[in-house]
């Protein structure tokens, strides 16, 4: 399964889970329910505005999106800057006022 397809499965998931139509999600977050059952099903893109509406809604953060090696990924990407740039919100020739 590729990243999009984990998204719209957990997606349609926590709509299952919580009981709510696609047409009332729809309404909730502005889209078409044809729409966002063809997004919800894979056959359509999810736009950015809509995964976040959608996240907003079902009161999912980026963490549900997310599989375990991505994690250590991640963690690993972290410490790299880290180790390169230091800590975030140390002086330097990126540092914003």
């Amino acid at each position: 399964m590729n990243h999009a397809d984990l998204i719209v499965a957990r997606m349609e998931r926590a709509r299952q889970d919580r009981g709510i139509s696609v047409a009332e999600l729809g309404r909730r977050i502005g889209v078409d329910r044809k729409r966002l059952w063809y997004v919800l099903n894979g056959q359509r893109s999810m736009h950015v505005d809509e995964f976040v509406r959608l996240c907003a809604v079902l009161n999912m953060g980026l963490s549900c999106f997310l599989t375990k090696e991505m994690a250590a990924d991640l963690a690993a990407a972290r410490k790299r800057m880290t180790e390169e740039y230091g800590p975030a919100g140390q002086t330097g020739p990126f540092r914003f006022q």
